[in-house]
């Protein structure tokens, strides 16, 4: 941990070292196998015809010569040194193995033990859903509640109820982050468990799943979001009867970024606000740099509308489906290379907060659009990406606050390898006693996160600021900067 950051990955993480391990491994068993060589070559020398004829003229020097040989190839010379080289090339292999093998074991326990409580708590809300909605929608619509919404003030305080309910629970999810996480890793057994509480639901889910192809049962958390999107197609959470529109709204020049906070502020270079953003520098060798903004969740209807940075987007990405936004940003990307020419030379980065990360790793997770658009990183602020596909040959750099709900919703942590670093800072202190999640997810703050990890020295993350230098330095022409509104409209 380093200026209050706790960093996962990159060049100093845990899988590096496990993999430095194993390649020391490698190492020890071929020079144990040289020094054993070496023993053996030596032990046939005792066997030699000339020696021990040399033994009939010097017996005392011959004997003095065959102990030397058996000094060398016995448990103190060569042959004990082999054996300890490759017992220690053994042993480190088996204790690398043991740690992976039980670090699987504890995460498939859990995994376990979150689908089991999920499907416990799906089963009696199945069970109960008939009753609760028949008790709710009566209340809803009795002359006594309609007559009583009309009273002065009514509705205000109806309405301050909710609000005080939903910041409750705001804050007590920022007091216990960890409840998201575990609920998000059960999703798949508590929607089985709403379908065996409730067997003619599960028929319909089963029944709607299968005409789209969705697993039923669901067995992972994004097979559970395919069953309510087949669920709710045609409803809500659908935008498969519309297109996307991308128009150009402003292109001029602008400042290139020089730090992981110009990145990350809202009001940085790169930050686009409510839209897509493109920076692209001209570089010295004739290449181009491209920094990719793509703007959070703008509204949370159910309901597919003009706003794709919606409820609809987030539930599609998760379940790892293409959207609309991750088309918007592909054609937005490259009208910008051919306005600039700068088609078949360009490196590209992808940033986003929340939604804006969640896309820009499923953009970068696909084939096509990195190998097109030259993507080589990612970074993103208070965005679930930890089972997006995102491949190794692409760094990732992801920010992450340990009271704020929104990284936990994948229910796992990311990735810890060489190619993705996660940045995780405690924000609690600085929000006071009254913190809620909401807080701890706002962009400002990553941006103070930001600005500790373009100031910190630890070796992943000065590893990983190498890396992206290209993006960085802050040299090269002058930047062109261009803003892209994005709609969705009726498919003709």
């Amino acid at each position: 941990m380093t200026a209050g950051l706790e960093v996962r990955g990159g060049a100093g993480g845990l899988t590096v070292q496990l993999t430095q391990l194993e390649r020391a491994a490698g190492v020890l068993q071929s020079v144990g196998g040289d020094v054993a060589e070496t023993a053996i070559v030596i032990g046939l020398a005792a066997a030699e015809p000339s020696l021990a004829l040399a033994g009939v003229l010097a017996p005392v020097e011959y004997a003095a010569a065959e102990l030397a040989i058996c000094r060398c190839v016995g448990p103190t010379g060569a042959g004990g040194i082999a054996t300890e080289i490759l017992a220690s090339a053994v042993t480190t292999r088996a204790a690398v193995a043991t740690y992976r093998t039980g670090e699987a074991a504890v995460e498939a326990l859990f995994d376990g033990a979150a689908t089991a409580v999920g499907a416990g708590v799906g089963a009696t809300v199945g069970a109960a859903a008939p009753a609760v909605t028949a008790v709710a929608v009566g209340v809803a619509l009795s002359p006594g509640a309609r007559i009583a919404l009309q009273v002065p003030g009514a509705r205000e305080r109806v309405l301050a109820v909710g609000l005080g309910l939903g910041q409750g629970a705001d804050e007590i999810l920022a007091d216990h982050p960890w409840l998201v996480p575990a609920a998000a890793d059960g999703l798949d057994g508590l929607v089985l468990g709403v379908g065996v509480g409730r067997p003619a639901l599960g028929t319909w889910l089963s029944w709607r799943s299968g005409r789209l192809g969705v697993p039923y049962p669901p067995r992972t958390r994004a097979e559970a979001l395919g069953v309510i999107l087949a669920a709710t197609r045609g409803a809500a959470l659908d935008e498969s009867d519309q297109d996307v529109s991308v128009r150009v709204h402003r292109q001029g020049g602008g400042r290139a970024p020089t730090g992981v906070t110009d990145l990350v502020a809202a009001h940085g270079p790169t930050s686009g606000g409510s839209r897509v953003r493109l920076t692209g520098v001209p570089r010295a060798d004739g290449t181009w740099t491209w920094v990719v903004d793509v703007p959070g969740t703008q509204t949370f209807h159910p309901r597919a509308g003009a706003n794709p940075w919606d409820l609809t987007s987030n539930v599609l990405l998760s379940s790892g489906r293409a959207t609309l936004t991750t088309r918007a940003v592909s054609r937005a990307l490259a009208d910008a290379q051919r306005r600039t020419g700068s088609t078949l030379t360009s490196r590209v980065m992808l940033t986003g907060h929340s939604q804006g990360g969640l896309t820009a790793a499923a953009l970068a997770a696909d084939p096509a659009f990195r190998e097109r658009h030259g993507v080589t990183h990612v970074v993103t602020s208070g965005a679930p990406i930890a089972t997006v596909g995102v491949p190794e040959e692409v760094s990732v750099l992801s920010l992450e606050h340990a009271e704020d709900l929104v990284p936990g919703l994948e229910g796992e942590d990311n990735p810890d390898r060489e190619s993705w670093v996660t940045v995780r800072r405690a924000v609690a202190d600085e929000l006071g006693p009254d913190a809620r999640a909401t807080q701890a997810h706002h962009v400002g703050r990553y941006a103070e996160t930001a600005r500790l990890v373009d100031a910190s020295d630890d070796p992943s993350l000065a590893s990983w600021r190498r890396g992206a230098s290209n993006f960085l330095d802050g040299e090269g022409g002058e930047a062109v900067v261009i803003d892209y509104d994005i709609e969705r409209v009726p498919r003709e």
